[in-house]
């Protein structure tokens, strides 16, 4: 009996492991033609995986999305999810029906099943591996149209599809035998998008949809795209992608259909662990129980007559042979063979690329593919309004200061500062402002030229005129030596020329081997893959024009630098412009290292331009405020000071200076004029310190400068006026100096007599010594009278 017993219980637990080492494993991968996040269909099958994997404690499992964009995508995640050891693929969207009969078909040997989307079995049908899911769609848009249908104010309504190239035209023929159904005038409009996920075109379809009267839209699309249209509109939507969309837009959603794949995925998974698997199965969706179809609660704004014709439609499609969208003669429009139950054949239906035409009162209007326009996209209105209107002001600042100098340019503060140089200087930068406006503009190709031109033939002009009149401040007073130098407007005029046209010639450069043109990009910046813009740009050759142009700006700047440190030490406040001309040339240069790698680094356009725009014009506006602002308050609270001289607060060698003014005259030398507003230093005859008596120097040093409208005469007699104290203390010097002398002379004598006295003993020696002290005496004056080239018997 123990025997037995024995026995019993080994071949129980013999039994038991081969039926534990008989079932298989299972390991799921889910191929999504979108992304699981949609809220739609392709989340429906994701979660169906989850539950599934959950429910029947799987190996965890695997999930591809977005396989729509690219069929190679697809075929990888297949090859991919072998590799990895799936036994059970699920092949969501029709879009990849075929590819997965192909790979049936290649590894049908293994131990591989498949779970396939499609309209019909393989043809051949040698696939025993392969159940094949028929999705059917056509009922939940029959029910869909039919509360369009009545809930439908304008009479008008819509459908957005990928297309027949992609999907048959049975969805968009049930919506509309829906919305005819409860609506007999309805109209009907249709469009495809030629894809199953493109939100941007499914939405601006649906706006023309609805911009030609719909006000409800079905679809079939993985996304909710064309309803978000509708409740933007304000209008109610459809929840149509297999999602309780309710939870999300509450009330909005007059009606959702909902997919509920877990059920299919745990039957199915079930089989290969049990290795029941069903060959050559089909799975046929429904409205009853276990059928993966149904529809979510409606929202409270559906009037309860709505809800219940809808809800006993419901009730009769539940039964499948009750088929509305299917069996109607309106199909004999297009041509569909109908079979004995007066039902269009079932292939034929699902695989028709015809729309219905409609009734007598009932109208279709197939709009065909929609695609977006292609949208120009420019500058924003508030940028080009902003820059435009602080470039307006600084102009305007530049015309009055121009004004000014015209009208105050015998003024001291204008003189000094040459009102000729003053005029070029505020006209390079209006030049510049201007420049910066058509910046703000949409680029075209001569827009794109001028903006380049202005710009740098603005700064040259505004540099070029500020170094060249400084450059001679620099020559005047860096004069050691006292040379005669004269340098006039029309002496400088042709430097400013000579760097306008080196400008010139590099921009020229520029645009004839640059090709500077106006070009259409999309996908810069912010733009969407249906918006443009205009930029500017040119080819390599022009690159090159555009370092040596900036390099030459660069040299500009450096000798601006150098002169502004030069002429720092001018100790007449008039002349110097060191600090301001310095101040500005950091300004610039800071600017630079900000423009120069926006220009030759690719950045986002907008941005691009307005930093050049806003560095050019903060540059320029802070340079004139600091040299004419200045200027300007001065004249303001120390009065104009009309052709006055201009004294400088060094007492040293200031009086030889005056002193040499009024010896220069005495000897015929004349301060030359000029006809500039900034005035040559006069000419200097320097003396000997033998010649010029011992003196106090606790004078101030004073340099005449004549403006234009000032003669000879006038400028003599305020020459004279101003050494007069001068003169006068020359004379008492030299006075008390005779005095000395006489007094040494007279002194010398009484020695002299004092010796005659005693030596008159030797009278006779001594007349021989006066003797030969008048022979040497001659001797010498006649030797000086010869180098004097004077004649003795004048003496």
């Amino acid at each position: 009996m123990n025997k037995l017993k024995f026995f019993i219980l080994l071949f129980l637990f013999l039994f038991n492991i081969q039926y534990v080492y008989s079932l298989k494993q299972c390991k799921i991968s889910v191929l999504l033609s979108g992304d699981w996040s949609d809220m739609g269909y392709n989340y429906q099958m994701n979660n169906a995986r989850i539950k599934a994997e959950s429910a029947l404690k799987l190996e965890m499992s695997l999930c591809y999305k977005n396989l729509e964009v690219s069929i190679d995508l697809a075929r990888q995640a297949i090859e991919d999810s072998i590799e990895k050891g799936a036994n059970f693929i699920v092949i969501s969207s029709s879009v990849h029906t075929n590819i997965g009969y192909e790979y049936a078909r290649l590894h049908r040997d293994k131990d591989i099943y498949w779970l396939i989307r499609g309209r019909g079995r393989p043809v051949p049908d040698d696939l025993p591996k392969v159940a094949v899911i028929n999705f059917n769609t056509h009922l939940l848009h029959y029910t869909l149209g039919l509360v369009s249908g009545y809930l439908t104010t304008s009479g008008t309504v819509g459908f957005i599809s990928p297309g027949p190239q992609i999907l048959a035209l049975a969805n968009s023929n049930s919506f509309y035998l829906g919305a005819l159904a409860s609506r007999k005038n309805v109209t009907f409009l249709n469009a495809y998008t030629g894809s199953w996920f493109n939100p941007e075109v499914s939405y601006k379809a649906s706006q023309m949809l609805i911009s030609n009267g719909a006000d409800f839209i079905g679809m079939s699309q993985d996304d909710m795209s064309v309803q978000k249209a509708l409740m933007d509109s304000g209008k109610m939507a459809l929840g149509i992608t297999g999602f309780s969309n309710r939870l999300i837009w509450g009330s909005d959603i007059a009606l959702s259909y909902i997919t509920d794949w877990s059920d299919v995925f745990i039957k199915y998974a079930g089989h290969i662990l049990n290795d029941t698997w069903p060959a050559y199965d089909d799975y046929y969706t429904t409205l009853a129980e276990g059928g993966s179809l149904l529809f979510d609660t409606f929202s409270y704004r559906v009037p309860a007559e709505v809800q219940n014709l809808v809800s006993l439609e419901i009730e009769k499609l539940k039964n499948s042979s009750y088929q509305p969208f299917r069996c109607n003669p309106m199909y004999s429009q297009i041509n569909l063979t109908f079979e004995p139950n007066g039902c269009a054949n079932d292939l034929e239906f699902k695989n028709t690329k015809l729309l219905l035409k409609g009734t007598d009162i009932s109208k279709t209007i197939n709009l065909g593919l929609y695609t977006i326009p292609i949208e120009f996209v420019d500058y924003s209105r508030s940028m080009q309004l902003g820059l435009t209107i602080v470039s307006g002001f600084c102009i305007l600042f530049c015309i009055v200061s121009m004004i000014l100098v015209i009208m105050f340019r015998h003024a001291k503060m204008i003189k000094s500062a040459s009102p000729a140089f003053c005029l070029l200087i505020l006209f390079g930068c209006i030049i510049i402002f201007t420049g910066c406006i058509i910046f703000s503009l949409s680029p075209t190709d001569g827009l794109c030229r001028a903006r380049v031109w202005l710009l740098s033939v603005g700064y040259t002009i505004f540099l070029g005129s500020l170094l060249v009149k400084n450059w001679r401040i620099w020559l005047l007073f860096d004069n050691p030596k006292l040379k005669k130098r004269s340098i006039t407007n029309w002496k400088l005029y042709p430097f400013v020329a000579g760097i306008l046209a080196a400008d010139v010639l590099i921009l020229a450069l520029w645009q004839g081997l640059g090709n500077i043109r106006a070009e259409s990009r999309i996908g810069i910046d912010s733009l969407t893959k249906y918006q443009y813009a205009n930029v500017c740009s040119s080819n390599d050759q022009g690159s090159i024009a555009l370092y040596i142009l900036l390099v030459f700006h660069g040299l500009k700047l450096l000798a601006a630098c150098f002169i502004s440190f030069k002429i720092k030490a001018v100790d007449i406040e008039e002349f110097n412009e060191s600090k301001p001309i310095a101040s500005s040339i950091y300004i610039i240069t800071f600017c630079l290292f900000i423009v120069i790698p926006l220009m030759v680094s690719p950045q986002s356009v907008a941005s691009q331009v307005i930093t050049i725009v806003v560095c050019a014009i903060v540059t320029t506006l802070i340079s004139i405020s600091l040299l004419f602002g200045s200027k300007f308050y001065m004249m303001a609270t120390e009065g104009l000071a009309l052709n006055q001289t201009f004294a400088t607060s060094t007492k040293s060698s200031s009086f030889s200076l005056s002193l040499e003014k009024q010896k220069s005259r005495s000897n015929g030398m004349e301060f030359e004029d000029s006809d500039e507003s900034e005035e040559k230093l006069p000419q200097i005859k320097n003396y000997s310190s033998s010649e010029i008596p011992n003196l106090q120097h606790n004078h101030s040093r004073l340099a005449h400068f004549s403006s234009d409208s000032c003669t000879s005469a006038e400028q003599d007699s305020k020459v004279d006026l101003e050494n007069q104290n001068d003169e006068n203390e020359i004379e008492n010097n030299q006075n008390n100096h005779k005095v000395e002398d006489n007094q040494k002379e007279e002194k010398e004598k009484q020695q002299e007599k004092e010796v005659e006295e005693k030596e008159v003993e030797e009278k006779e020696v001594e007349e021989k010594e006066n003797e030969n002290q008048s022979i040497i005496q001659k001797k010498r004056l006649s030797k000086n009278f010869n180098e004097a080239e004077i004649d003795p018997n004048d003496v």
